[in-house]
């Protein structure tokens, strides 16, 4: 980062040659004028009268004018400093107006034709600017440069292949205008949550008033940068520039020199975000996103959206025909899907689900279910991802198969409070709170359905809440904030994707320190259970998401599948989980939207994802980076057997006079009848 002593020295010359047309390596702030550091809004002290002073104000064209010269923007960084938006000092080619004593308009225009003429001949060029514009910056402005080296709106950067070109032609009346530009180094990288920046205003065409911009000063439109504009856009210096008759600067007097942005420090780690996009690219060619969260903490380390987009195109501004392609790009490039997506949840939402039905009291770890194919609920017909019938199985086991049946009849057994309510705890149907738009989700409740519907949650409305489908939907970060809950145990961790807040000598400003955002206080034998049975997911025999595995940690994971856009015939694949297994430190969700009719699941297309990206994580970040110090006494991923997943809390099963009215509305679906009646049960869900 670019320290107060730098920043003082080459500031504001840069600024004043850059607008006047003089050398900035010419010249440097007098030392007997500094700012002292603690106060950086004080003004240096106005030099004495002199005779200068005196004599301009008989001259009718001379003018004093006091003006604004924008400061730097603040830098964003990564936990470790790595940069995601900084500033570098660009020229653009400017026409300064010399004054002509009872000049037409004519031969004001011819002028300035043809000095552009020049600098277009001498680049290649078809520059040109409107008769109107020149006639009133004329009138108006003529003491300030006037930028004409722009196209269709935008300035075009003049690079120094140009410069070396211009060099014959630059003077009086052709300099070079220094101005700040945004830039973004890792192009693409996190592009949905930096945002970007435009200007704040275009600079006045009118006759200059004290406070007018020397240039162009930015603004944030968008994520980061917009949510931090106010501290990353810095205090602007001001200066009083002394202008003789014919143009010439004569004196220029520093009243406050500018301020650079604060520097906005993000929980991102920049590696971990590079892994996580570079397995999107390769694998999710249609669309996709993975979180990756510190359970303890809540640090959002990773939060890629897939496709992205290079920030740089937005740098000075974007084309309108640029951000009609962004737009209409299919694939949707300009989607933030990590925290706006909003998406059925499928069967990651079944780790929330089975704590709910066994914080019910109803159902216990050794409870078993039968998981037939399909399940009648009324008078309608529910089915299993698989036509396998799995006999009965307790929870360990319905979360190691993905069975929908058994969370059909366990959830119903617990009743929907009891579901929706530890859903809720874990943060299902609100944002995290990060500071930028994030979707909301949806997560419905008995209070909600009366209000829209004047029922309570039926009992088929329940069988597909408990597997994620239905009106359930969440973003890929709330899932991982989800997960977080579940390995931490005690706390669901709020969400934070700002560290902190530094001035542009390193000094904290504002601290997010981490916090949770609720209490939750897990049942420590109900969570158990439900990691075993998360653990055996990849580790397990018949387990769903054995591709998420690596030899590093143990993982425990859940996979899903969802229905998603019916209409075109687009399926979603999850995975999502925490690790290591015995002692969490990360959780994560990633989401993979399949092509229009495409076969997609969890285990096939998700959970390859997130072993690449944790294998990376492993074997390609720093050693010494102490979260993987951390890490390094955890036990190793190891298959585990049959009798690992049956060892599980003891308690006892449900009474045998509750079942009967659970069966009696529950039950596995009889086979399908042949004929007419056949045909409106498959079509209607009844007789």
């Amino acid at each position: 980062m670019m320290h107060a002593m730098t920043f003082r020295r080459f500031l504001i010359p840069l600024c004043l040659a850059g607008a006047f047309g003089l050398p900035a390596v010419a010249q440097e702030v007098p030392k007997a004028q500094p700012v002292e550091d603690t106060n950086p809004n004080a003004l240096v002290k106005p030099a004495p009268p002199t005779d200068l002073d005196a004599s301009w104000k008989t001259q009718r064209e001379a003018r004093s004018l006091t003006l604004q010269v924008p400061a730097p923007r603040g830098q964003i960084v990564d936990r470790n400093g790595v940069p995601y938006a900084q500033n570098r000092v660009v020229n653009y080619l400017a026409l300064v107006m010399p004054f002509m004593d009872g000049a037409s308009d004519e031969k004001i225009l011819a002028f300035a034709k043809q000095t552009i003429g020049v600098a277009n001949q001498a680049l290649g060029k078809a520059w040109t600017v409107p008769d109107d514009r020149i006639l009133a910056h004329y009138k108006n402005r003529r003491w300030l440069p006037m930028v004409f080296s722009s196209t269709d709106g935008i300035n075009e950067e003049i690079t120094a292949s140009m410069e070396k070109k211009l060099e014959p032609i630059l003077g009086a009346n052709l300099v070079l205008q220094g101005s700040y530009m945004r830039h973004y180094p890792q192009n693409e990288r996190a592009s949905h949550l930096i945002g970007y920046t435009g200007k704040s205003r275009p600079l006045p065409l009118g006759p200059i008033v004290d406070g007018d911009q020397i240039f162009e000063e930015m603004e944030g439109r968008a994520d980061i940068e917009k949510a931090f504009d106010s501290d990353l856009k810095g205090q602007p210096g001001i200066v009083n520039v002394l202008f003789a008759p014919d143009g010439k600067r004569l004196a220029e007097d520093v009243r406050r020199y500018p301020v650079p942005g604060r520097n906005v420090v993000l929980s991102i780690d920049s590696s971990f975000q590079m892994f996580a996009e570079q397995a999107l690219q390769e694998h999710a060619r249609n669309g996709g996103a993975m979180v990756i969260m510190d359970i303890q903490t809540g640090d959002i380390l990773a939060m890629a959206s897939y496709p992205f987009f290079d920030l740089n195109m937005f740098i000075p501004g974007i084309t309108g025909p640029k951000y009609e392609a962004l737009l209409k790009d299919p694939k949707l490039p300009l989607i933030a899907r990590a925290f706006r997506g909003e998406y059925p949840p499928a069967s990651t939402f079944k780790a929330a689900t089975a704590l709910g039905i066994l914080d019910s009291g109803k159902v216990d770890a050794k409870t078993y279910f039968a998981c037939p194919p399909a399940m009648e609920i009324g008078n309608r017909v529910f089915h299993n991802w698989s036509k396998n019938d799995f006999g009965s199985i307790n929870v360990v086991n319905a979360l190691k198969y993905s069975c929908n049946t058994w969370f059909y009849a366990a959830s119903i057994e617990a009743g929907a409070d009891s579901v929706t309510g530890m859903c809720s705890r874990l943060g299902f149907g609100e944002r995290t709170g990060i500071p930028l738009i994030e979707g909301e989700g949806f997560l419905p409740t008995n209070s909600i359905m009366i209000q829209r519907r004047g029922t309570k949650i039926m009992s088929g409305d329940l069988a597909n809440i408990s597997i994620g489908q239905g009106m359930v939907l969440a973003t890929p970060l709330q899932v991982a904030q989800s997960m977080a809950g579940i390995a931490n145990g005690t706390y669901l961790p709020q969400a934070r994707l700002v560290k902190q807040v530094q001035d542009y000598q390193d000094n904290l400003v504002m601290a997010y320190e981490p916090k949770p955002r609720k209490t939750i206080n897990l049942n420590p034998l109900h969570r158990d259970a439900i990691v075993k049975g998360m653990v055996a997911v990849v580790s397990g025999d018949g387990g769903t998401g054995h591709a998420a595995d690596i030899k590093h940690a143990q993982i425990a994971g859940k996979t899903g599948t969802a229905q998603w856009r019916i209409a075109k015939d687009q399926n979603l694949a999850w995975f999502a989980g925490f690790l290591p297994a015995q002692k969490p430190m990360f959780s994560f969700a990633v989401v993979y939207e399949g092509r229009p009719g495409e076969d997609v699941s969890g285990g096939r297309k998700a959970a390859p994802i997130v072993s690449e990206v944790f294998t990376k994580i492993f074997e390609k970040t720093p050693k010494d980076d102490p979260m993987l110090l951390a890490m390094q006494n955890v036990p190793k991923n190891s298959p585990i057997g049959p009798e690992d997943e049956e060892d599980i809390p003891e308690g006892k099963p449900v009474e045998e006079e509750r079942r009967p009215r659970v069966q009696q509305e529950v039950r596995p679906a009889e086979p399908p009848k042949k004929g007419i009646g056949g045909f409106f049960r498959k079509l209607f869900g009844r007789d």
